[in-house]
């Protein structure tokens, strides 16, 4: 496969954990330039890169075919319909966008200029999420009393950061709620109704830090939860059926070892975790999660770039998303 000429919007932590250390390492692309409005960071951890400051003089060279979107939630939809304009691939980081209405627009766009386009739903591709897909395919989740999906963390405001600010679809519901609501479609479906509390709970919090939203599929009811004001941490995924209790504990181990300097190559990166299964004797068993690893996101997306074919997350499945996270928003 010829490796797909690719160009990143934005260095932050993003563009620097997420995105450039898997173009780099990933075989079907090849990472050109990075648009990074100060600071030359992005040419000393990449120095064979193009850096440049402009967005307009990026989307210009011919030569780029994807552009991979990192920069604020707000501008994502302005910014991903100028590159759809200049017939270039892309790449958007979630949330995808501030409304239901701009994703319907950037999906119309992409499909009259048959060009790929989705937002980076990485969270599928960790070892917690493909254990949890696999054991539905196992049967493991044929019936289901009940279904947790939290992800707590202690946050302290910062209101100089944008996600902060109160820009349309620039908070935390958005942000961690885009993976959640996700993967709940994923293992369980649509479900036949919602009912969701949003709230700022931080002193001085101009942006909803705190939600809890009840996907009720008729005979159980999914919960997604999250708190930036959390000291102590509720399990990350609870699912109780009748064979027993199916617990995860922590996030995956990726983003830590990203952070940490650990590339996507290293035989040593990618999800290395236990969950617990509590069996109905009361005994609790240790068992190993799949390895994740984020390049897998690179390889469906070039597949998709360069077949044509539909990607694993689709442009469909982004903007379903953003219409639930639109209804939660707005209740």
């Amino acid at each position: 496969m010829k490796p797909i000429v690719t160009g990143v919007l934005g260095y932050g932590f993003s563009g620097s954990i997420f995105h450039c250390p898997f173009i780099h390492a990933h075989e079907n692309f090849k990472l050109k330039t990075v648009v990074q409005r100060h600071g030359d960071t992005a040419k000393q951890d990449y120095s064979y890169i193009n850096l440049v400051r402009d967005y307009q003089e990026f989307l210009e060279d011919e030569e780029i075919e994807l552009v991979v979107i990192t920069t604020p939630s707000h501008l994502h939809f302005d910014h991903a319909k100028q590159a759809l304009e200049k017939n270039k691939h892309v790449l958007v980081e979630k949330p995808y966008t501030a409304t239901y209405e701009e994703a319907v627009e950037l999906n119309r766009i992409a499909d009259e200029k048959g060009l790929f386009i989705s937002a980076y739903h990485n969270r599928r591709y960790d070892g917690d999420f493909l254990t949890l897909s696999e054991l539905k395919k196992q049967g493991a989740f044929e019936k289901i009393y009940e279904v947790s999906m939290v992800w707590d963390f202690n946050y302290p405001v910062q209101k100089e950061k944008w996600r902060e600010q109160g820009y349309e679809g620039a908070n935390f519901v958005f942000d961690l709620g885009a993976h959640f609501i996700d993967q709940a479609i994923q293992l369980f479906g649509e479900p036949k109704d919602l009912y969701s509390i949003t709230k700022k709970v931080r002193e001085g919090s101009n942006v909803n830090d705190w939600f809890e939203v009840l996907f009720d599929y008729g005979d159980y009811v999914a919960r997604i939860k999250h708190s930036s004001a959390a000291i102590i941490e509720e399990p990350r995924y609870t699912i109780q059926t009748p064979n027993g209790t199916y617990q995860f504990n922590k996030m995956g181990e990726q983003e830590a070892q990203l952070i940490q300097g650990v590339r996507p190559l290293d035989p040593n990166y990618g999800d290395n975790a236990l969950y617990d299964f509590h069996k109905l004797d009361g005994t609790m068993e240790k068992r190993h999660i799949i390895k994740g690893n984020y390049l897998m996101y690179y390889t469906q997306m070039a597949s998709a770039i360069r077949t044509g074919e539909n990607a694993e997350i689709t442009k469909e499945d982004v903007a379903k998303v953003i219409k639930y996270l639109e209804k939660i928003q707005n209740k």
